[in-house]
């Protein structure tokens, strides 16, 4: 080991080489750790200081609100660890687990402050790098090493060798790993993942010893199925026992089956696997293996739809706008209307289809004209369930090929309901619900009205859901009740005559208004979670004007368009370069006096970060 003269500011790094160098440095014994074992606990004892010489740990905190650890901090090589509980002379107020194979050294306890008693300089060292890490706000935690596991005997190798060189087209180095790099020590582990931006290991289904070693030095694994084939509960679970984080689930499908899953079958993988994130995949697929290289780069694209009436209709239009600018869709949620126009994304509908659906089951008549007696509700519901019946039928959430959820209210337990799996229909119809003018659904006990009576619009979900940017569509803040839409008519045969009484009597807007309203707060909570926020403004559309479709649709249009103009980077880069393209629009203004007294497009600012 090198040693480094003292100096009056030396480098945290070669203050500890030089101090594990000296004949202090003699009594240091080397750990090598096992990656997902744990080097100390939150309350263990402070009688070492540790210096990471290869692969790489974590420090996690306890999280009293879950049974489960937070990863708050990441350790590189030629990194101190326990340097803060040592000094203070403190028990361990985190725990550390190796994240790869890792190998350390480490020196007593007394033997460390006997050297702080002659090298000023190692303490002055150490006091930057601790008022630096207490200082970060947010680990930079980003994972950059990714395994994929196949489980069938399907070969893999070839497909992620084509994910590699989508990450290449990216701008990345990338290395991809078999079974012939077995034995490979964690220096050397440590050198590719140095050399490289992203390094995806790769094993077969048979190479069980690759597998094992391969599953300790990796930040995100990926679990490769054979859709076509069942699922082996004994293997899966030999696979899982070799993770300390849960998978994400690829199921994979040969070119005939550009739509055609296997029915039932990704529920049955869900239920052995038990994953985070699940893919339908097309392994002759080029965009497949771009949406995958896009995941796994933080370059995805996550797309948020609120609720909002017959305002929802903007973001067709919006659709529109972004395909015509050949914006890549990963994932996709919504709210209330927003959850209906999300499912048609989700499920490849082009414009024209989704224009035709829409139209046949939103415009053509009105969907909320069957009215009843109001027991529980102004209308019986049974021409929404036809419709939803008609264009969406039996589809499971689970089996549609580009991520979705949507989100329902809980009035039994007072939380949100987020759907990600089970029947498509019946989810949209809950998240549609709206208290008073629609029955609630009762799913398992649980009675179910509208998303966006808790949160009409799920952006801070959908950032949870992947690392890339989102684009957030939200008509929330456009103009709702309409003082003339709530006038009793003054002749009813009129009103019946024109078929005015179709779109529900003048309580229902009150009614779909007052239970969907949120504070600006919260509004602005949501807003900050996106990166490109695109707000429709279809000034004179109604909340259940459903006639308005082509005026909403084109404003939708516009609006995106305009958004689009101002960006100075690709929408696949806005979250991992930090930037924001947010309206200068106020979440609320009284009577939407912004709305009335604009004289010119929303001005679109730059906001730094979101």
């Amino acid at each position: 080991m090198s040693l480094t003269p003292p100096d009056k500011n030396p480098s945290l790094q070669e203050a500890l080489e030089s101090l594990f160098g000296t004949a202090l440095g003699e009594s240091a014994s080397v750990i090598s750790l096992p990656g997902g074992s744990r080097l100390f606990g939150a309350g263990d004892d402070s009688d070492h200081l540790y210096l990471l010489r290869s692969g790489r740990l974590g420090v996690f905190r306890h999280d009293e609100d879950h049974e489960e650890l937070t990863l708050i901090g990441i350790i590189r090589p030629g990194e101190p660890v326990g340097e803060m509980s040592l000094i203070a002379g403190t028990q361990h107020t985190s725990s550390v687990m190796a994240l790869r194979d890792s190998d350390l050294l480490a020196m007593p306890r007394d033997d460390f402050l006997h050297a702080l008693d002659s090298r000023p300089e190692l303490l002055m060292a150490l006091s930057r790098k601790m008022m630096e890490r207490a200082r970060r706000e947010a680990p930079n935690v980003t994972p950059n090493v990714f395994a994929f596991f196949a489980l069938s005997e399907t070969p893999i190798l070839n497909y992620i060798e084509a994910v590699a060189t989508q990450i290449r087209e990216l701008g990345y180095r990338v290395a991809v790993i078999d079974k012939t790099f077995h034995g490979t020590t964690p220096e050397a582990f440590s050198q590719i993942e140095a050399d490289n931006d992203y390094v995806l290991h790769v094993a077969e289904s048979h190479e069980s010893h690759w597998r094992l070693l391969s599953a300790r030095q990796v930040d995100h694994v990926f679990l490769v199925a054979d859709a076509s084939h069942p699922p082996d509960a004994r293997a899966t679970a030999w696979e899982k026992s070799l993770l300390h984080r849960a998978p994400d689930l690829i199921l994979t499908y040969p070119a005939n089956q550009k739509k055609a899953h296997i029915k039932g079958r990704t529920r049955a993988w869900l239920d052995v696997i038990k994953p985070t994130r699940w893919f339908h995949i097309h392994t002759e697929s080029l965009p497949d293996a771009a949406r995958i290289a896009r995941i796994v780069c933080g370059h995805s694209v996550g797309v948020v739809f609120s609720g909002g009436g017959a305002r929802a209709f903007s973001q067709i239009g919006a659709i529109q706008a972004l395909r015509e600018a050949h914006i890549p869709i990963d994932f996709v949620c919504g709210s209330s209307m927003g959850a209906i126009i999300a499912a048609g994304l989700a499920l490849g509908w082009d414009d024209s289809e989704i224009d035709w659906r829409m139209c046949d089951a939103f415009v053509t008549s009105s969907p909320l004209d069957d009215i009843t007696f109001p027991f529980v509700s102004m209308v019986s519901g049974r021409k929404v369930d036809q419709r939803l019946e008609k264009h969406f039928g039996d589809q499971a959430i689970e089996d549609i090929h580009l991520p979705f959820f949507c989100i329902s209210s809980n009035l039994t337990s007072g939380v949100i309901k987020v759907h990600k799996t089970g029947s498509l229909r019946k989810a949209l119809r809950a998240s549609i619900s709206l208290p008073g003018v629609l029955p609630p659904v009762v799913d398992d006990g649980q009675v179910l009205v509208d998303g966006a009576v808790m949160r009409s619009f799920p952006a801070t979900m959908m950032r949870n859901t992947h690392l890339g940017t989102v684009i957030g569509i939200d008509v929330t803040r456009a103009r709702g009740v309409d003082p003339k839409s709530i006038a009793v008519p003054k002749h009813l045969p009129s009103w019946f005559a024109h078929g005015d009484w179709r779109r529900g009597p003048p309580i229902v807007s009150i009614m779909m208004r007052s239970a969907t309203i949120i504070t600006a707060a919260d509004l602005a909570v949501s807003r900050a979670a996106t990166d490109l926020l695109i707000i429709p403004e279809p000034d004179g559309v109604e909340i259940r004007d459903w006639k308005a479709y082509d005026k909403a649709v084109e404003n939708g249009y516009q609006t995106t368009v305009a958004t689009l103009a101002q960006l100075e980077s690709p929408v696949t880069t806005l979250r991992k370069t930090g930037r924001s393209i947010h309206p200068d629009i106020p979440a609320f203004t009284p009577d939407d006096s912004y709305v009335e007294t604009a004289s010119e497009p929303p001005r679109q600012r730059d906001q730094g970060g979101s």
